[in-house]
């Protein structure tokens, strides 16, 4: 789309949202209010400041506030799910979406879309444990029963809090003084039938004698995964696939021809094997192309089962597997999530209070990994030998007369034999204690007048047990490789030689020809580990080496990995007024400081690798690791070739590079802020005041750091506040950035190989790490803000807010990409080929490091507008009557990135899959969510509407010269990604029972059943392709949840 056709659809958009706003917008107070409390005793707070405000002082800070209830409304599942309607935030790990090894995102808060490390959680105003080592607190652990409002700053806010307040803070205002008890239940699912949820709640507090009180909470929610697209009616296994051109088309019904469920022979386009596939009962014929997708656009590279680069597909009335629908593919995962909560105080003197707060939540995901029990490509190619006995017929006779010995075979796992158990799942649980006190200096009249003394402990600990069951690539040569004995019946052919047996004791006979006729012994015997062995070991950490620490544990069928991370916090702060001023006010001040420390250990039960020498050198491809005249002797064949050495680096299940790591960080902080009131009560000036704030930090290998905020807080009259703040915010590497070393799989483009065709080199699958490093230095971050505020006073209940921001981060932490790394050292620069390990006698590429170092920049520069209005009304009669609106706007103009490269890429308004990755970016231009609420009597109806502008798939999508004979002409046909909205709705009514309160409720998600916006991308790895946005765009469809509420 060109830019004043871009330009025009925007001013589209928001003429509509205009309108829109008009009608709905939601619940009382304004969003830079704090909202009255449910309980009148209790506390105020003010999240973006550490002062103690006096009555009618504001901040210039820009705060978004909500009830609880009103995130409920928005989305009744979860408070992430709440929160994700909110513009200003993008991408927030909800629980829709697959789960990757090691991630565990789900729960954590993304503002701005600069990243959950970037995005600072508070409980109370009290820094949490992150949930993972990759930074990010998970929410759904916080008690949703006792939580009054949540502030959501949207500026930076190092100076208040420290690091990872980049993009802005989110604290959880919590209700500690609830009196009575109060209970919860709903159920939801989709109306396909599918994911079916429910959750519990109860909460009691009480007084204990005069000056005590104590309150208890526990909830409980469950979610049904769902593995299938079955039932939605916009998934036709859409894909990308290019014209002669190279420009990509998009098309339903994409197959792949590089690997099937049944098999596909690889072969050159010479060879009188070329063409031939296994059909589902296992016998074999010629595989059927298309006339689309299958120009030889590449010479060979699209050639069937020849795993080129161009795109490994189809499209329509071909042979070939629908990779997608055809199997199990996770669009939600299983989850599961319960926690406690425990509060006390007790007031020792009318001005000294002590108290302490426990929490206690365990989460489990579990999804199926894609790809599952693949093996299409490097590093693990299947060879067959024309002796296979469950070869069908014809491709032996093929083999026979043309004195064929062997083929590659290429294949992903069926839900009938080596995906039926291939899934990863984890459970996380928390537990974080407080204990502190507050003290309120007696108002004698002396100079410390007011002052408020508090400190507090703190101690988090975070446990995360993640699951892998896969392929086991140790076996998995022995077991295809099956002939028949000396008395016809079929072995596996390591089992012919005492060797053999000795080094694969139990071997079964794979059968993966078609689908269906693998024995559930050798699906066994190749998935998983063989549980029940005890096993002690040593451990080597990846960062540290051996220690002389040693595990002892019962071996599972999955490997798995345990990481512990610890949280010690310790703050005291002093906030009170210095002096009454000239007139214009109190200078009111905040001082403070604090330590914290946080650690890491990560432990890999990895029966295949009991050394535990996880070092992260080349990952062998041939296993066991031995030299050529030993697999001879035992009679193994088809595996790669052989490298001697001893099997300490060795990924005995597929795809499951991860590594012992253990370290430890810690800082020193000392904070000050002071609010200086300028004028008050003169013409255009009812109040200017100055908020100055300072923050210095001493972080384990980082040195001296310094935050810094200044604000200017103008009341003109006439209800109108002009604000502006900047402020200069860091981010110091968390513990994955530091310590962590992380692997999976990836797919290259390798250059050492590349010819006139494939200008880029072929694509290959490899082994990819993550790895830390210690010395990174924190980021730096510019933040401007500048808004106004106005609730006129003639119209009483309305108010507006429009405020623009500014974020220029630098030294951002980042890597280079997998990719930059190979293309690094092919191009000389050594320092990178110290991460690029080959197969020494293939020189085929193995395994990539992707180190962490300080080279990127971003930018994120945008509006965000709020309108709110409440009105008593006399319509129908029957009750109290009023209605009542609001609604959150966000234009997006700027979210840039410059990577190690120097390359600036704007992307702004992407909103679709890049197809050079596949990643999917949700940068709308622009976001609107606004809702009506009418309430009469016991009798409520909620209404919203949200809306997400058209976008594109690239903002970028230019062939180069080297890349096709068409500079300068876009890669994608089909670049624009269509808007979408979706309408959500609630209904309520409360029932008075004996003095009591009941509510019975039922909302409905995306009432309209709108279907997402297709933005496919094929996947050449996984031979199947992404269908849509997950991150940005509803793939459920409609949903209810109905429940009820009482409170005693």
């Amino acid at each position: 789309m060109s830019t004043s056709a871009e330009a025009r659809a925007l001013r589209r958009s928001i003429l509509a949202s205009a309108s829109l706003i008009g009608l709905m917008a939601s619940v009382p107070g304004f969003a830079q209010d704090t909202p009255a409390a449910e309980d009148e005793a209790a506390a105020i707070v003010v999240t973006g400041t550490r002062l103690q405000l006096s009555p009618g002082m504001s901040t210039p800070v820009p705060v978004t506030s909500v009830q609880a209830d009103e995130i409920k409304s928005m989305a009744p599942n979860t408070l992430v799910e709440g929160l994700s309607q909110l513009p200003q935030f993008y991408g927030n790990g909800t629980s829709q979406g697959n789960n990757f090894f090691g991630s565990g995102s789900t729960g954590s808060l993304n503002l701005r879309g600069l990243g959950a490390n970037r995005t600072l959680v508070l409980l109370n105003g009290r820094r949490m444990i992150s949930a993972t080592a990759f930074g990010g607190v998970d929410i759904t652990n916080f008690p949703e029963a006792l939580i009054r409002y949540i502030e959501t700053v949207t500026g930076g806010a190092s100076a208040a809090y420290g690091t990872d307040a980049v993009a802005g803070v989110t604290n959880f205002i919590l209700n500690t003084n609830f009196e009575g008890i109060k209970a919860s239940a709903q159920y939801g699912q989709t109306t396909r039938d599918d994911g079916t949820n429910y959750q519990v709640s109860v909460a009691a507090g009480f007084k204990i004698g005069d000056r005590g009180h104590f309150i208890v909470s526990a909830e409980r929610f469950e979610q049904q995964g769902i593995h299938s697209y079955a039932g939605r009616d916009w998934y036709k296994a859409w894909g990308t696939i290019p014209d002669a051109s190279g420009i990509l088309n998009i098309y339903p019904n994409v197959v792949s021809i590089n690997a099937s469920y049944d098999g596909i022979i690889s072969a050159a386009m010479t060879s009188p094997l070329y063409g031939y596939a296994f059909n589902r009962d296992g016998s074999a014929s010629k595989f059927t192309l298309s006339s689309i997708g299958t120009q030889n656009l590449a010479g060979a590279a699209n050639q069937i089962g020849g795993g080129g680069t161009a795109r490994q597909s189809i499209m329509n009335g071909g042979s070939g597997d629908d990779l997608n629908a055809g199997e199990v593919n996770t669009i939600q995962p299983d989850f599961e999530r319960s926690n406690i909560f425990a509060y006390a105080d007790y007031e020792a003197t009318d001005n000294l209070k002590f108290f302490a707060q426990y929490i206690r939540g365990r989460k489990t995901t579990s999804s199926f990994n894609t790809p599952r029990g693949s093996f299409t490509g490097q590093p693990t190619p299947i060879t067959i030998f024309a002796d296979n006995a469950f070869l069908p017929d014809n491709i032996k006779q093929i083999m026979t007369a043309n004195n064929i010995p062997s083929f590659t075979f290429r294949r992903m796992g069926s839900i009938q034999d080596l995906s039926s158990n291939y899934k990863i799942w984890d459970e996380t649980v928390l537990n974080s204690g407080t204990a502190g006190y507050e003290w309120n200096i007696a108002n004698d009249g002396g100079l410390f007048d007011g002052w408020k003394v508090s400190g507090y402990y703190q101690y988090g600990e975070s446990t995360r047990m993640a699951y892998q069951v896969g392929l086991r690539v140790d076996r998995i040569y022995a077991a295809m490789d099956a002939v028949k004995d000396s008395s016809g019946n079929i072995v596996c052919r390591v089992s012919l030689t005492a060797a053999g047996q000795a080094a694969f004791p139990g071997c079964k006979p794979l059968n993966l020809f078609g689908r269906g006729h693998a024995s559930a012994q050798a699906v066994d015997y190749v998935i998983g580990y063989d549980p029940g062995q005890t096993i002690t070991t040593p451990l080597f950490f990846a960062n540290g080496g051996y220690t002389g620490e040693t595990d002892s544990y019962v071996s599972q069928e999955a490997k798995v990995n345990i990481m512990k991370m610890k949280q010690h916090v310790i703050e005291g702060s002093i906030t009170g007024e210095l002096w009454k001023g000239w007139g214009a006010g109190p200078l009111s001040f905040a001082v403070g400081g604090g330590y914290r420390k946080e650690t890491i250990h990560q432990v890999v039960r990895d029966p295949g690798n009991k050394p535990s020498d996880h070092t992260l050198t080349a990952a062998r491809t041939a296993f066991p690791c031995q030299s050529a005249a030993a697999a001879t002797a035992e009679g193994l064949r088809g595996q790669p070739a052989a490298t001697a050495g001893d099997c300490a680096n060795t990924v005995f299940i597929q795809f499951s590079k991860v590594s012992n790591i253990a370290g430890s960080i810690s800082v020193k902080e000392a904070y000050g802020e002071m609010l200086v009131p300028i004028l008050k009560d003169t013409p255009f000036f009812e109040e200017l005041s100055v908020d100055l704030a300072g923050r210095w930090a001493q972080y384990t290998g980082s040195g001296d750091v310094w935050a810094y905020k200044g604000g200017l807080n103008w009341t003109v009259g006439a209800g109108l506040r002009l604000r502006g703040t900047y402020s200069r915010d860091v981010r110091a590497a968390n513990l994955s950035e530091r310590f962590d070393i992380t692997g999976g799989a990836a797919t290259v483009n390798d250059p050492q190989f590349k010819t006139a065709s494939l200008p880029n080199g072929p694509s290959v699958s490899i082994t990819r790490y993550s790895g830390g490093n210690p010395s990174v230095r924190p980021e730096l971050a510019a933040t401007y803000t500048a808004g106004a505020i106005y609730q006129p006073t003639f119209l009483p209940g309305f108010s507006v807010s429009l405020d623009w921001y500014q974020i220029k981060l630098k030294d951002a932490i980042a890597q280079v990409g997998t990719q930059n790394v190979v293309n690094n050292c092919y191009n000389g620069d050594t320092s990178y080929c110290a991460l690029v390990t080959r197969d020494p006698s293939t020189q085929q590429l193995i395994l990539v490091g992707d180190v962490f170092v300080n080279i990127a920049k971003s930018k994120v520069e945008g509006l965000d507008l709020e309108m709110s209005y409440r009105h008593n009304l006399k319509l129908l009669g029957g009750g109290d009557e009023n209605i009542s609106g609001r609604a959150f706007a966000s234009w997006l103009l700027e979210r840039s990135e410059t990577g190690a490269t120097g390359v600036t890429t704007n992307r702004a308004g992407q909103t679709g899959i890049q197809q050079s990755d596949g990643v999917g970016y949700s940068f709308p231009r622009f976001k609107l969510t606004s809702n009506l609420t009418y309430r009469n009597g016991g009798f409520s109806l909620f209404v919203q509407g949200r809306y997400i502008s058209p976008g594109k798939n690239e903002n970028n999508p230019t062939l180069t010269a080297a890349a096709a004979p068409q500079p300068g002409v876009s890669t994608i046909a089909h670049n624009r990604v269509p808007g979408v909205y979706y309408v959500d709705m609630r209904l309520g009514y409360t029932f008075e029972l004996s003095g009591k309160d009941l509510e019975v409720f039922a909302n409905i998600t995306n009432l309209l059943d709108k279907s997402p916006p297709v933005t496919p991308y094929f996947a050449a790895f996984g031979n199947n392709s992404v269908q849509t946005n997950g991150g940005l765009f509803d793939t459920l469809g409609r949903r209810f949840v109905v429940g009820a509420k009482v409170k005693l």
